[in-house]
């Protein structure tokens, strides 16, 4: 029965009271299971994993800036072209000639064939590939600890809907109580009538009663559906997995002692984003060092076909001259460079002012995230408290409604009230025994909003 079973809660609730220090109880641990794969199955936890993953290809990207780099190249081209020489005059000492006098004219063509290999490989950046890298390992830090963050709202949403619905199963409890007692009341009122001791009208006002009653219960398997629904997407379980979870819903009871906000999982991330710009920092001021690289290089050359035609050339008019080929193979080449920028329009300094924004502007944001947190700890504790005060005010006034309703009995079965005021005992301890439960689902609420503001919740759940 409904009533003993809200005496017997009645009985334990001072001692429920007195233990607020023995840590979280009174969320049942069959929910595990669901809550990872809600976690799983989350298109938005799913994204932020993928962006981790992006993130450290943009890491081995970086990082294979220190490797060797190699590429090859092929290629063949027809190179025809005409042209002006002006070489310096030479007198033949004998003949008193004068040879390459004045410019001379000529038309050239080719067939040129060229194959090579070339690698660099950087020595030294100006330490920016170095920072770069650890920027981009704090970042990934960051977004890692954002996506466990995460974590915290979709377990509090599997656990409230669950709740929920074991909510809905003790107003069915409530529903089936007060049924089994209308029902009683209405086989003697229906006895009274054949004995001529009451009125149809008392018969009919207790069927409407019962149906009442069977309105709520058309409410309430309505509810329990759309609520197993939204349970199916978060989770991608079947419906009859769902369905096999039961538990009590009862006074769930936390340690009040408050971390600190340091702690969570947020503050972590944010601090990991500062600590990656200043290496962002490091980096844009290493970007005004010279780089230092190595290079090497193996080719073959061929220039094949060759023909030179130089026009009105002095005691020989014009001269046609051809080659076979010019060859180079092998041919190599090593060595080290150094690239200095000495002037990139002001781009250098504005990387540097950009980047002591970027640490200032996540500073501000830490200092801002930090008090949120602090006050939202002092409200959800504050709630917490108040949440535990109404359930023992609930508690008296299950305590009145269930005398209201037995003194109400007893007089009606005496004739000292009519059926009006019968029924009107029996909906206000209904009322009540609902307004109990919602209240103890409100107090719920408020541990699993406690815990989420301490950054606890999700490992107080799959622990």
């Amino acid at each position: 029965m409904l009533v003993k079973k809200i005496s017997c809660f009645i009985f334990l609730m001072p001692f429920l009271f007195q233990n607020t220090t023995f840590g979280q109880q009174g969320i049942s641990p069959q929910l595990k299971e669901f809550i990872q794969k809600a976690i799983q199955n989350n298109s938005d936890i799913k994204n932020s994993y993928l962006e981790n993953q992006k993130t450290l290809l943009d890491k081995n990207s970086v990082s294979g800036k220190l490797l060797p780099h190699i590429s090859a190249m092929g290629m063949y081209g027809y190179l025809n072209a005409s042209g002006e020489l002006d070489l310096p005059t030479k007198t033949l000492p004998i003949l008193g000639l004068n040879l390459f006098e004045g410019a001379q004219k000529f038309n050239t063509s080719s067939q040129v064939g060229f194959a090579g290999v070339n690698a660099t490989q950087v020595i030294f950046s100006g330490l920016q590939i170095t920072n770069g890298k650890k920027a981009l390992d704090e970042k990934y830090k960051a977004q890692q600890l954002m996506t466990e963050a995460g974590y915290e709202g979709l377990a509090q949403e599997v656990v409230q809907t669950f709740d929920q619905i074991m909510l809905l199963k003790e107003v069915d409890a409530l529903i089936a109580d007060s049924e089994k007692r209308l029902n009683k009341e209405h086989l003697k009122v229906v006895k009274a009538i054949e004995n001529g001791l009451a009125i149809p009208y008392d018969r009919d006002k207790i069927k409407l009663a019962m149906l009442e009653l069977e309105s709520k219960k058309a409410e309430s398997t309505n509810s329990r559906e759309l609520l197993y629904f939204k349970l199916e997407e978060l989770t991608k379980m079947p419906l009859d997995s769902l369905k096999t979870v039961s538990y009590p819903l009862e006074l769930a009871i936390v340690d009040p002692i408050q971390p600190a906000v340091e702690n969570r999982k947020e503050m972590q991330a944010l601090a990991s984003s500062q600590r990656a710009y200043e290496y962002v920092l490091k980096k844009e001021k290493g970007a005004k060092l010279p780089q230092i690289f190595a290079f090497g290089s193996a080719f073959y050359f061929n220039a094949f076909d060759t023909k030179f035609k130089f026009k009105d050339v002095p005691l020989a008019g014009d001269l046609n001259l051809s080659a076979n080929h010019f060859q180079m193979a092998p041919g190599f080449a090593v060595g080290v460079g150094v690239k200095w920028d000495v002037f990139d329009g002001n781009q250098h300094r504005n990387n540097i002012k950009k980047a002591n924004l970027d640490l200032v502007m996540n500073q501000n944001k830490w200092n801002d995230t930090r008090d949120k947190l602090m006050l939202l700890q002092r409200k959800t504790n504050s709630d917490y408290q108040l949440s535990m005060k109404k359930m023992a005010v609930h508690e008296q006034q299950i305590k009145i409604a269930n005398n209201n309703l037995s003194l109400a009995s007893k007089q009606f079965e005496a004739g000292l009230i009519d059926v009006t005021e019968r029924l009107s005992a029996e909906n206000e301890l209904y009322k009540q025994s609902l307004s109990f439960y919602n209240q103890l689902l409100l107090q719920r609420t408020a541990v699993l909003e406690l815990l989420k503001s301490q950054g606890s919740l999700y490992q107080s759940l799959v622990k």
